[in-house]
């Protein structure tokens, strides 16, 4: 008797269901422009557009996206102000702010980012929508949308190896927090939420354009008594200071004689980011050993995994941001899957862990 077996092959690209984008701009050059560029991947679809907040809102009543570009100047109501509301309204869609003002109001940018939108993109002069920004556009709009998809972020999520029992941990010396797309909510969460007993360094690794760290900088210190500020070679690191990787090169520390002093590195040949979690976070390790507390917030791809194992193999701790609570699960999902992961929360949970941490110590 001969047994048959199903042929088996796998699923290419163009037989996937394609991305479900919605445009949502009171421009209606600036649509068809953005739907002309997105149509060209075969992945993507436009199922609806929006010349307004409101109406937007109404077409997501009876549309299912994947993928919302959004622009913030608008009539009626400006994009910022309905981006809560549009977040809830389409139950999990990436939101993607591309607007004039992503690069020439860098808060408002930001202030989008802290909302809840997953990145920004500056829209270019009448003559730049070809070329170099559409490839960046479909880029962005293809990896939020997969990423949106990816089932196998919940089952690593269940199955994670932790490295140590995160019930123990002790106050650390230096906290280094790594992020990229969707990590500022948490990190405000963290940040706005720190015991004053708490009084370590803290090292902060956000992938942003360089002209956005001033604003992010100012943003912080809004949200806490500590000193904010973008990191300035040659500084002197103190308690209570929280200091920000500049966008154009990598955030590291060195001894000298009895002070931890800041420093840049221009190149890291080992990381494609820049700036590096992954560099940060091999610093504060040589530095700090096992009094180094690192944390690893929502983000595309792997930034973060080789600096844990350099934590790991100094006897410091990492904590990850759960799967159910990042926008991507890229970065901390490949700490978890190295086996490098002290814990596994939500930005809330963590908040308490270090509440307890700075009451036990």
């Amino acid at each position: 008797m001969t047994t048959t077996h199903p042929i088996t092959r796998p699923v290419r690209e163009h037989e996937v269901a394609p991305i479900r984008v919605m445009l949502v701009d009171d421009s209606v050059v600036a649509r068809s422009i953005f739907a002309r560029v997105l149509e060209q991947h075969q992945c993507i679809e436009i199922v609806c557009q929006a010349a307004d907040s409101e109406t937007a809102l109404a077409q997501l009543n009876c549309n299912d996206v994947d993928i919302i570009l959004l622009d913030i100047e608008m009539p009626k109501r400006s994009g910022l102000d309905a981006l809560p509301d549009i977040l809830v309204r389409s139950k999990g869609a990436r939101v993607l702010v591309v607007s004039s003002f992503a690069e020439e109001n860098g808060t408002a940018a930001l202030n989008a980012l802290s909302l809840g939108a997953c990145d920004t993109l500056a829209k270019p002069g009448k003559s730049g929508f070809s070329g170099k920004f559409s490839e960046i556009l479909i880029d962005k709009v293809v990896r939020l949308g997969r990423s949106r998809r990816n089932s196998d972020y919940r089952e690593l999520g269940a199955s994670a190896k932790l490295a140590v029992e995160y019930q123990k941990l002790v106050r650390p010396e230096c906290i280094a927090i790594g992020a990229s797309t969707g990590g500022i909510p948490p990190i405000y969460e963290i940040i706005g939420n720190l015991v004053p007993d708490l009084d370590c360094p803290i090292f902060i690794t956000q992938h942003l354009p360089d002209a956005f760290m001033s604003f992010f900088a100012r943003q912080l210190a809004g949200l806490t008594s500590r000193t904010v500020s973008v990191a300035v070679p040659d500084e002197v690191v103190k308690k209570n200071h929280i200091y920000i990787a500049p966008g154009d090169a990598h955030l590291i520390c060195r001894r000298e004689k009895n002070s931890v002093v800041l420093d840049r590195l221009d190149h890291f040949s080992e990381s494609r980011y820049c700036p590096s979690v992954d560099a940060m976070f091999r610093s504060v390790a040589d530095i700090y050993g096992a009094g180094c507390m690192g944390i690893v917030f929502s983000g595309m791809g792997n930034d973060g995994a080789s600096g844990a194992s350099d934590i790991f193999a100094a006897g410091g701790t990492t904590l990850v941001q759960d799967v159910e609570t990042s926008v991507v699960w890229g970065m901390p999902g490949a700490v978890a899957k190295s086996g490098c992961a002290s814990a596994i929360l939500s930005p809330v949970h963590m908040t308490e862990l270090l509440k307890r941490i700075a009451k036990s110590s």
